[in-house]
């Protein structure tokens, strides 16, 4: 019997399939590992980042100081309806708008001028005073920190912006012709010179609130001394310096612009990141201005023209 059942399970196990009694070793494809697909929830977690970025652009925007230089209000539309990535778009352009009215440049002056009479005391077409200022201006990285730092400070104490800039001589009341003829004088009498920063400090009036003072170095007293030569104008003694506010504030909140800028431009607590980049720069040119110190917005200033020194 015992025979007879073993010769039975014998060839029950040669009846059977192959495959049912003998384990074939695994194919290197089961081991591979299934290619990853990129979760559905984070396509979605980018539109919620973008309109999250253009909510909070949207809130900065609104949030910015109403300065002078916007008494004019516009009318905007409701954006209740608008979708996350136009509320995105719209906020950036307010941002960039905002940045290049304080930050960027002024604009240049219409090469036309205005019909003047021949009086220097004329008033410009805009019910402005006719009056022009020759500026010694900076150039490349310095110019750009400054014109940045000029604009924090604007937005931080609700002035105005305007372009870095050294005067040589202001309150120049001739028709536009005359001064610039005047000035292509000049340039020719001029030598190339170095203007120096001495430190922050503050004025006694609006365009003189806060201020870089400037060496009264040889170079920088000549041009100014020519300038006054040439427009045949006697001022008060020069005092060169580089405004980085204009505003109307009382001796106690100018005290405190000069420690702020004080620590942001030479202190080492600014991190490094805003100390100023040259403790001076080159004058190699010239530019005459036409700024009417009755407009205390600085909307209507503008470059007339530069005149390159010798």
């Amino acid at each position: 019997m015992r025979r007879a059942s073993r010769s039975r399970a014998r060839a029950g196990t040669l009846g059977r399939p192959q495959h049912e009694c003998t384990s074939s070793p695994p194919s290197p494809s089961a081991h591979a590992r299934a290619p990853a697909h990129t979760p559905r929830h984070i396509g979605w977690g980018l539109l919620v980042g973008l309109a999250l970025l253009g909510l909070g652009l949207y809130w900065y925007g609104s949030a910015l100081p109403h300065t002078r230089i916007n008494q004019q209000r516009t009318n905007h539309p409701n954006n209740d309806h608008l979708l996350p990535f136009q509320l995105l778009t719209n906020s950036f352009s307010r941002h960039q708008l905002y940045l290049r009215r304080t930050a960027a440049p002024l604009s240049v002056c219409s090469r036309s001028a205005p019909a003047m009479s021949s009086s220097p005391v004329s008033a410009h077409p805009s019910g402005l005073k006719e009056s022009y200022s020759i500026w010694a201006m900076p150039k490349g990285k310095l110019a750009d920190q400054l014109r940045g730092e000029i604009a924090h400070l604007a937005q931080r104490h609700g002035g105005p912006a305007f372009p870095p800039h050294v005067t040589v001589l202001g309150d120049i009341e001739r028709p536009r012709e005359e001064a610039q003829a005047l000035m292509k004088e000049l340039a020719a009498q001029v030598k190339k010179y170095r203007i120096n920063f001495v430190d922050v400090t503050r004025g006694t009036f609006f365009y003189q609130c806060v201020f870089l003072l400037v060496a009264k170095d040889e170079g920088t007293m000549a041009a100014a001394a020519s300038a006054r030569s040439v427009f045949g104008m006697t001022t008060t003694p020069y005092m060169p310096h580089l405004s980085l506010l204009y505003a109307d504030l009382v001796d106690a909140e100018k005290a405190k612009i000069v420690e702020y800028e004080t620590a942001r431009l030479y202190g080492e607590s600014s991190g490094y990141d805003t100390l100023l980049v040259e403790t001076g720069y080159e004058v190699g040119s010239l530019a005459l201005w036409y700024t009417p110190t009755d407009d205390h917005t600085t909307q209507s200033w503008c470059l007339v023209e530069e005149f390159l020194i010798s």
